[in-house]
């Protein structure tokens, strides 16, 4: 049974009166909600900034004119209604436009000073990067840059608008050989040196695949590198592509297969993020013959695996030709700091995107299909996902629809295969709630839809018995998925028990559907069966989301509808768990019962099964209802204890395993995890000001994200030291971390000495002392606290460790912190390195110090 926080009569007061206060700006997930706007145009580019759009609203083949509209985007008139939706009917200013010859349908920008994306003169914005397009005319395809000059009056206002747009004088793009660069629809990372296109791999005009090339020099006309196909990045030996996460490891089709040689990455209409870490693109050939459904990412943030999108962005399979596609990455976030905004000292406070409230959301802007949709890449990075099948359709390597099998976005590759009646929903209809709202329980995308004698089946292999969860025993386990029993069920059904599977794996675990529209999960553990007993009853017709977790250390199961704990009693079981390798069914049984009214049970299942999840790991509540679509869970799950055995490091996050690791980013993340999640009792234990505390843990801010430091370890248990309640978390990018210190470039490094002085000077810019990057997710989060010591020390009265100028590892971080100690401080951390001999040490009191063990 979940456990409940004790909770001071402080606390429920003010969650009473937060509740109220912040009703009207609750903010919903949008990731199955696509919304209209007024921007329409063929293709399009945003600025740096996302508060310029320009776009292609005419041609004329017969004079090879096209006429570009530039329009603002002005967050300032976005509104929101009763249920925190966005609306853009005022969003788009009325624009002016500009004729140019020889132009094509796409266009990007580029900065040379992405840091500066406009100036202000004469109460005017003026941006003037280049605008690169391609001749496409006659089937050319030859790609041009051109400045442009665009003047933005009343700027960063409900009323801004163009007040002129003009473009300069062609060049043609050249290789480092002097060869033409010929593809179609371009789109550039912002240091304006690595361009995607369309193209084709002999870079002779063709096209249907997602082609580069990189140039050392931003936004130049010569000395582009001979363009190679995308898939090729990994490849490349030249440093600065090297530096984008796109070429770290090879790309692989949403099967596993990795593309290479005469199998390169089908795509059109690209977007390349700001960092060049993923690449949003069309991947199946629309019914018009071109290459125009299925927006797909692949990159850094998906594993390097084509992720065929299942949510907003893809509505029906065929429904409408999707193009043009781009985003304003983190510009608009509600928790993005003042001095990171355009203007500097702006507020994102009451005009935000993306509204979806977790970590990794993308917001992008159609311009052909005229939406806005939300995208959260978060959901395809949890390192305990064991299986993830989103129960859409499977795009092939050779971009195709399969029909028959629904991927498996975990990273393992565990494919479903469609068997007898079941089916892929066409369109994302099912998947939304009778009324339109969202805040009703729903699924996400497309479904699987079994109307009796259909399933998914997957088979799980493990011939050396070390995948967790698998064939190696877990002391963890969490199964997610949410379902919309038909209306009819069981009508008529009147004898026996026609019971139905939902899920079923021999040996593993089973979930049943009974007849009474309850539910009852039972786990195969220590050689029996636990069963969890009847759930509450569930609405037919309706979808509801079901969420199971077991903690293997202390036994504990709890049971989640909708991201709510049931309450019920449970039994306690230690041990160890594995599902087993073999033939995991969803939908029906291992032996298929197409029986309307399965007499003797073990029937199939009538209805649609969506977003089938395992973790290797208990998940906390909260983790639970930020992946439960529709449902307001949030203020429930802050207030539902986690289990003991998540505070095992390792239950954190898996890398962390040892004394060893404490000083990688794993355990920088498992310490910020272990620290967040005590937060609610730690931080209202401490705090003097109860209110605040309180905002802090459920206001629109980031809520208690505490990083942790190590104090002590021994090869068992490592003491962490939580940063001081009063602090701030902020999500930034290496790119703006990079400008503090050149050497913070990735995540790579984000233990290394250039990103502990980045961080440094980055939080000393915001007003405080001391800065570590607690996480990082598709970019880092920096937490920021006042230290109560701060001293320039000689290494070599550190430690051995330290003296040798190893700060990263272990010893040297606890040998920082027991210096710290000896002055009566509880932890502490360096900052930055002097003369290459002395240590920036900056000593604080933690807000609790608690040992935890690496592997309960």
């Amino acid at each position: 049974m979940a456990r409940r926080v004790p909770l001071p009569r402080a606390l429920l007061l003010a969650l009473c009166f937060l509740s109220l206060e912040s009703s009207a700006a609750s903010r919903p997930s949008l990731v199955n909600t696509r919304i209209r706007t007024p921007f329409g145009a063929n293709g399009h580019s945003s600025t740096l900034d996302g508060r310029v759009f320009v776009g292609n609203i005419g041609e004329d083949h017969a004079t090879t004119t096209t006429t570009w509209i530039a329009r603002v985007f002005r967050p300032e008139a976005v509104t929101y209604d009763a249920e925190g939706r966005p609306g853009f009917a005022s969003a788009f200013s009325a624009g002016r436009t500009v004729s140019v010859r020889n132009g094509e349908n796409a266009l990007a920008f580029c900065f040379s000073n992405p840091a500066q994306p406009y100036t202000l003169s004469s109460g005017l914005a003026v941006y003037t990067p280049y605008l690169f397009d391609s001749r496409m005319f006659n089937g050319d395809n030859v790609f041009r840059r051109r400045p442009v000059d665009i003047r933005v009056s009343q700027p960063f206002t409900a009323q801004a608008d163009i007040s002129s747009f003009t473009t300069g004088n062609l060049e043609e793009l050249t290789t480092t050989s002097g060869a033409k660069i010929r593809g179609i629809e371009p789109t550039m990372t912002s240091d304006g040196r690595l361009l995607i296109y369309q193209g084709g791999p002999n870079n002779d005009g063709a096209i249907d695949h997602l082609m580069y090339t990189y140039n050392a020099t931003p936004c130049a006309a010569s000395g582009w590198s001979t363009p190679r196909p995308l898939s090729a990045m990994y490849s490349d030996t030249n440093a600065g592509v090297k530096r984008y996460p796109l070429s770290w490891q090879p790309l692989k089709a949403a099967t596993g297969e990795a593309y290479g040689a005469g199998a390169y990455v089908r795509g059109a209409y690209a977007w390349v993020d700001h960092e060049g870490r993923n690449v949003l693109y069309a991947a199946v050939i629309y019914t018009d013959g071109a290459r125009r459904e299925a927006m797909s990412l692949i990159g850094a943030d998906t594993g390097w695996t084509a992720y065929h999108i299942d949510g907003s962005i893809n509505t029906d399979r065929s429904d409408i030709a999707h193009l043009f596609y781009s985003g304003p990455m983190w510009n608009f976030e509600q928790e993005r700091s003042p001095a990171q905004n355009f203007p500097a000292g702006s507020s994102n406070e009451t005009r935000y995107l993306p509204v979806t409230k977790t970590h990794d959301v993308l917001a992008l802007f159609g311009s052909n299909t005229a939406d806005y949709n939300e995208v959260d890449l978060g959901d395809l990075s949890d390192p305990f996902h064991l299986l993830y099948l989103p129960m859409n359709e499977l795009v092939t390597r050779a971009g195709a629809y399969d029909l028959t099998r629904t991927p498996d976005l975990s990273g393992r590759f565990n494919t479903g295969t469609l068997i007898g009646t079941a089916q892929i929903s066409p369109s994302n209809a099912l998947t939304q709630p009778a009324s339109g709202s969202v805040w009703e329980p729903q699924g996400k995308g497309k479904a699987l839809v079994v109307p009796g004698g259909g399933a998914v089946t997957v088979n799980l292999t493990d011939p050396n018995s070390t995948v967790p969860g698998i064939g190696a025993y877990v002391r963890g386990f969490t199964v997610q998925l949410a379902i919309r029993p038909d209306a009819n069920i069981n009508q008529g059904c009147t004898t026996g028990n026609p019971y139905r599977y939902l899920l079923a794996k021999s040996g593993g675990l089973d979930l049943i559907y009974e007849a009474d529209n309850t539910v009852q999960m039972s786990f195969q553990i220590n050689g029996q069966r636990v069963r969890l007993g009847r759930s509450p009853a569930l609405p037919v017709g309706v979808w509801s989301q079901l969420a199971y977790t077991w903690d293997g250390v202390t036994g504990q199961f709890n049971e989640y509808i909708n991201g709510v704990s049931t309450g019920r009693a449970l039994p306690v079981v230690t041990g160890s768990f594995r599902l087993g390798t073999g033939s995991l069914s969803i939908g029906a049984g291992n032996v298929m019962d197409t029986q309307v009214c399965p007499v003797n049970g073990e029937g199939s299942f009538r209805g649609a099964i969506d977003e089938v999840r395992f973790f290797t790991h208990a998940r906390s509540n909260r983790s639970v209802c930020l992946t439960t679509y529709g449902s307001d869970c949030k203020d429930d799950a802050i207030q539902v204890s986690p289990s003991g055995g998540q505070f095992g490091m390792s239950q954190q996050q898996p890398a962390c395993n040892a004394y060893s690791a404490l000083g990688t980013q794993a355990c920088a993340s498992a310490m910020h995890r272990v620290c967040a999640q005590r937060g609610a009792n730690d931080a209202l234990a401490s705090s003097t000001n109860v209110y605040e505390t309180i905002q802090q843990l459920i206001g629109n801010r980031p809520p208690i994200s505490l990083l942790g430091v190590p104090a002590a370890a021994t090869a068992t248990d490592a003491t962490v030291a939580c940063a001081p309640i009063q602090h701030q978390s902020l999500p930034v990018t290496f790119e703006e971390l990079g400008r503090r210190h050149a050497g913070c470039t990735d995540e790579r490094v984000a233990q290394s000495f250039d990103c502990f002085a980045a961080v440094h000077r980055w939080c000393a810019g915001l007003g405080w002392t001391t800065g570590q990057i607690f996480e990082t997710t598709t970019r880092p989060w920096v937490g920021c606290f006042n230290s109560g010591l701060i001293q320039d020390v000689p290494k070599d009265q550190l430690g051995p460790a330290s003296n040798a100028g190893n700060f990263t590892s272990t010893d040297s971080k606890l040998e920082v912190s027991r210096w710290c100690q000896a002055r009566g401080y509880g932890a502490g951390v360096v900052q930055e390195l002097g003369a290459g001999s002395i240590a920036n040490v900056h000593c604080f009191q933690p807000a609790v110090t608690v040992p935890w063990k690496f592997n309960p």
